[in-house]
């Protein structure tokens, strides 16, 4: 825990732009370039690119504009790791290093003036691709965790290989993801540096029931950002870019509260550019740098022990935690099914379908998701 004193502090700028494609994100957050710090000199902007090459196509009219692309240097990969590996080289202010294809060696990163470059800005382009390598990778370890319960279980030949390469996230991995998520813009806010990351739009979607009492899964017609959940909620500004239906033209829809107080809540912006939000960095002058630091795993550490303590207690205490086992589960589970009448079975089927569980409970060793399968064949009595 850290306590400070109420005192005016220098404000940084977070947006959360999302839309489909073809909606300017890239060329929006490229407008950082275009700043200017409280001392005048050009933003130094540092711009992780998971689209691969998404803004090359718009340096040549910076250029042209008379922005020095010296200013500007591009970091490109699909890793949530390194993405967050590179904030905190940023957020330190450390050097960082590239590859110069000229002289076919790594140097130092330099800006205009040929000082060490010291991004002002961080750019992430392209939230809903490092969110999609992610999923991924926790998919590819969940088939090694079916694996060893196969060994475990001398489960071989063909069940085996549906039971490894069906495995799925399961509910603690998507736990996992949004806490993923929470880290990573933690790390932006604690970076001391204005940042815009940017993610593609998806439909909203919940469950109806239809005329015969199916459930199905419908869009509301509703968008939000894809990819990690609640990351709008850590940002100072939320822009949903939108095109025009009568003249094409690309808007901005300030979504909610702009927490920089520079627009009103869900304003339009026609000819949005971030060029709007440079008054904040203009009333910055003489206020005092305060830099907070992303201490979420700490929390958390603070949190598991206090929870350790708290269950050696009740242990002390004599007090006896009632834990069910997967056998029990599944043995209720067979029960219930055996009680269904054949309609019930169909119906009890497909609403595990929409719930996206394995049909085979017995290939399920997750207590929490036994349990959600349990709850919906009760549900169907």
């Amino acid at each position: 825990m850290v306590i400070r004193r109420a005192t005016a502090i220098k404000e940084k700028l977070g947006f959360l732009i999302y839309g489909k494609q073809g909606t300017w994100k890239s060329s929006l957050c490229l407008e950082f370039a275009k700043m200017k710090r409280e001392d005048g000199k050009p933003f130094r902007v540092l711009y992780i690119d998971a689209e691969a090459g998404s803004i090359d196509s718009y340096l040549d009219k910076l250029t042209e504009q008379g922005i020095d692309s010296r200013n500007i240097f591009i970091a490109s990969t699909q890793s949530l790791t390194e993405v967050r590996d590179l904030i905190k080289t940023v957020s330190a202010n450390e050097e960082i290093y590239y590859f110069d294809d000229e002289d076919n060696e790594e140097k130092t990163a330099l800006d205009a003036d040929g000082n060490i470059f010291i991004a002002d800005a961080i750019v992430v382009d392209g939230l809903s691709l490092l969110y999609t390598a992610r999923q991924q990778g926790i998919i590819e370890f969940s088939k090694k965790r079916a694996n060893v319960r196969a060994k475990k279980k001398e489960i071989i030949g063909e069940e085996k290989l549906v039971a490894v390469e069906g495995a799925g996230l399961e509910q603690k991995d998507y736990q996992t993801l949004k806490f993923n998520g929470q880290a990573f813009i933690l790390d932006l806010l604690a970076s001391g540096k204005h940042f815009a990351v940017t993610c593609r739009e998806e439909d909203v979607k919940e469950n109806v029931k239809d005329k015969e009492g199916n459930i199905k899964t419908v869009a509301t017609g509703e968008k939000r950002p894809q990819g990690f959940k609640d990351v709008a909620y850590n940002v100072k500004t939320v822009l949903h870019m939108l095109q025009d239906e009568e003249s094409g033209d690309v808007i901005a829809l300030v979504e909610g509260k702009d927490r920089t107080t520079i627009c009103k809540q869900n304003e339009i912006l026609e000819n949005p550019t971030l060029l709007t939000w440079q008054p904040v960095i203009d009333r910055n002058k003489n206020k005092k740098d305060v830099t907070t630091t992303n201490a979420f795993n700490k929390s958390v550490d603070v949190e598991v022990e206090n929870i350790k303590n708290d269950l050696i207690s009740d242990d002390t205490e004599d007090t006896t935690v009632t834990e069910v086992s997967t056998d029990e589960i599944k043995s209720k589970i067979s029960s219930t099914l055996k009680s269904l009448t054949s309609t019930k079975k169909a119906k009890a089927k497909s609403l595990i379908e929409k719930a996206e569980l394995p049909v085979r409970y017995n290939t399920i060793d997750n207590i929490d998701t036994l349990n959600k399968y349990l709850s919906i064949i009760e549900s169907v009595i």
